[in-house]
């Protein structure tokens, strides 16, 4: 099949990825579906990069394979079942679709189109649910907290890819236009979702974009200006009594308070601080090979009979910290291991970040903001427990990955 043929049919995957991820129940497997096919095909009909790929992202690929065999290997020696083969497997899946975007010319057109365009239709829908449906929390069309996080890394990529469209020769001001609201809508969606975690992810980000807005020359003035949009628009966010995001952080500092004074431990934030006792502990007892998932969960109910952590905080599959998670479940080995697919990315975006072009600018800085947004989810939730979680970052990774990697030529002058 032709180059361009190829490439085309990876972007419109790609474009599929982020318009239908969200928006539509379990819609991140459509695009990662088609992205995988196109891979497949790029692999077998287009020859190699005329340049070896970097060895930064050999070490990414490197820590997608260990990953992906460890947990695979670990729930076979178990005898855990399949199930426990399905979500590490997504890593593969993706390392194909990462190693064949990385010998196609795909416009980033594809992505940033598909990103505001799914962004903006789960801010639209959260706020059906919200406003229309008067839902307590919106829930987009999967787990409540997975919809706040995931909406969250929408918007902040939306924004991410404002940095691309500033250098547009063609259609500049709609692309900023779109890539504008599609991030706004994406942290409505996620402040709806009353998910904290996602604040977070929010803060963390924010020294990534002051520093790309600095290194592309943004005068002071204008970085002020953004500044006092932003405090004023989360200041709103807390004051008004329709997003609950006041109620949200009351029920946090109350939940906190008792947890602190030794009361009965019924509220999210305290049961969490109980999952994450449990989980160190089981650790300490195991710290180098982890106790697996199916004895995670019998040794924590086990603890929740003794006494040792609170019954309701026993009951959960995982400790709702990412790396207290995979520490008691695969060891300290394990904990390296994840932490690898945040820290390799970082160092390989970080370097692109440093010496990118006008054009690329925006992939660096959403490559960035990827891994920062999971650690941040990491601190209260275990995102790779769900499908959503695991797929979109592993299919967002390796496109991202794939794009920066790809013909720079087209790249550095793509104009339209």
């Amino acid at each position: 099949m032709p180059e361009l043929a190829v490439s085309s049919l990876a972007g419109v995957s790609i474009f599929l990825l982020g318009a239908l991820s969200l928006p539509l129940p379990s819609g991140y497997s459509i695009g990662a579906v088609f992205l995988l096919i196109t891979a497949g095909i790029g692999l077998f009909s287009l020859p190699r990069p005329a340049t070896p790929v970097p060895l930064a992202v050999r070490l990414i690929v490197a820590a997608m394979v260990v990953y992906a065999g460890l947990w695979m290997v670990d729930a076979a020696l178990r005898g855990e079942g399949l199930r426990e083969f399905d979500r590490p497997s997504r890593f593969l899946f993706a390392l194909i679709c990462l190693l064949a975007l990385a010998r196609m010319r795909v416009s980033q057109a594809w992505l940033w189109s598909g990103l505001a365009l799914g962004a903006s239709a789960t801010g639209g829908l959260a706020i059906w649910q919200k406003l229309v449906l008067s839902m307590d929390r919106a829930t987009g069309t999967t787990q409540m907290v997975q919809f706040g996080n995931l909406s969250m890394l929408f918007g902040l990529l939306c924004a991410a890819g404002l940095f691309w469209a500033r250098d547009r020769e063609r259609f500049r001001a709609g692309w900023i236009a779109l890539l504008a609201l599609g991030s706004m809508l994406g942290v409505v969606a996620s402040f709806l979702s009353g998910t904290r975690g996602a604040w977070i992810a929010l803060a963390a980000c924010i020294p990534v974009f002051w520093l790309a807005m600095r290194g592309v020359g943004i005068r002071k003035r204008t970085l002020a200006g953004l500044v006092a949009v932003f405090v004023t628009l989360t200041g709103a966010a807390y004051l008004l009594p329709q997003t609950g995001v006041s109620v949200r952080v009351g029920e946090a500092l109350e939940d906190w308070q008792q947890y602190v004074d030794g009361d009965v431990v019924e509220g999210s934030v305290s049961k969490r601080f109980e999952m994450w006792r449990g989980a160190w502990h089981l650790f300490q007892e195991k710290s180098v090979i982890g106790w697996g998932e199916t004895g995670y969960i019998q040794q924590l109910g086990a603890l929740g009979e003794e006494g040792a952590v609170s019954r309701q905080a026993a009951g959960y599959t995982h400790a709702h910290n990412d790396l207290l998670n995979a520490l008691a479940k695969k060891g300290l080995i394990g904990g390296l291991i994840l932490y690898s697919l945040y820290i390799l990315p970082l160092a390989w975006f970080a370097s692109q970040f440093r010496h990118a072009s006008p054009a690329q600018l925006g992939i660096a800085v959403a490559g960035l903001t990827l891994p920062v947004c999971y650690m941040a989810f990491g601190m209260s939730q275990v995102s790779f427990n769900h499908n959503s979680g695991v797929m979109v970052y592993a299919l967002l990774l390796a496109t991202l990955v794939g794009l920066s990697v790809g013909s720079s030529s087209n790249r550095a002058g793509e104009r339209s």
